[in-house]
């Protein structure tokens, strides 16, 4: 009897074992591809528009895919590919050597307090450096697609707003090096503002310059001729456009990208970081 009753006891306990210690489950696969963008979205007309300038309206569903790393597709490939052909190197394309390449050339040029920023990210005051992600990706296709990026190198911008489980973006772009925020957006992005949606950032591309020309359509001087740019440390006049909007209606970050590595920062760096006066 005493024998049956341990028996008994240690099966009871095997099974009470097994039971509590199910198979580690296997870790969430990285996406197989980036959920794609409306082709023909909503547009918000503007009076005298430049040169292939357009807003467009994206919805979609706010789902994780889109803020998890965007994995290789045959425009990422070929872009990377070409800027390797540029630059000559993976370490060459890395922010470090980018920040630090354009301290070098900006040091004593007319330009020198642009430097402020490169140096807040390469000290680590300010700025987290990650990966494109899906929608970052995505936003900066569309435009790579308008303007081959490398070829003839243009910038868009884009409010990323979230809530009522979706996110919405107004999307902005044109054939230029720069930006222009129309009051026609903000208009759409402040109604949504007061339907429960939050302003979580703003993001914009800083796009390599190759082969330029003082004069030219990349605003080239002597002194920048030999800066290629791709660095994400915003300028002075980004960093004075995100104080007025973080004022305004609640700003909540501001993001960069070069369309391989984004900085974001947080509403809090904003005065961390410099702003032309």
């Amino acid at each position: 009897m005493r024998f049956g009753l341990s028996f008994l006891l240690a099966l009871l306990a095997t099974a009470c074992h097994t039971a509590a210690a199910p198979a580690p489950s296997k870790p969430e696969p990285p996406p197989a591809v980036c959920p794609s963008l409306a082709e023909n979205p909503e547009r918000i007309a503007v009076p005298e528009p430049i040169a292939g300038e357009v807003h467009e309206i994206f919805d979609l569903p706010d789902e994780p895919i889109l803020w998890a790393p965007a994995p290789s597709d045959p425009d990422r490939d070929q872009y990377r590919a070409a800027l390797l052909a540029k630059v000559g190197s993976e370490a060459g394309l890395s922010q470090h050597a980018l920040l630090e390449r354009a301290r070098d050339v900006m040091t004593g040029s007319s330009g020198y307090r642009e430097i402020d920023n490169v140096n807040v990210i390469l000290d680590g005051k300010a700025g987290a450096v990650r990966p494109i992600d899906c929608l970052e990706w995505r936003l900066f296709q569309r435009q790579a697609r308008r303007y081959p990026m490398v070829e003839h190198p243009t910038e868009f911008g884009a409010y990323i707003l979230r809530g009522n489980g979706r996110v919405k973006v107004y999307f902005s772009g044109a054939d230029r090096v720069g930006g222009k925020l129309r009051g026609e957006v903000k208009e759409r992005v402040l109604a949504d503002l007061g339907r429960g949606f939050q302003p979580v950032a703003h993001l914009h591309n800083h796009p390599f310059l190759f082969d330029r020309v003082p004069g030219d359509r990349m605003w080239t001087t002597e002194e920048t001729k030999n800066n290629y740019e791709g660095g994400v440390a915003p300028s002075l006049t980004d960093v004075q456009a995100y104080r007025a909007m973080h004022e305004h209606f609640g700003l909540q970050g501001a993001w960069v990208t070069n369309g391989l590595d984004t900085a974001h920062f947080t509403a809090a760096e904003f005065d961390v970081l410099s702003a032309r006066e």
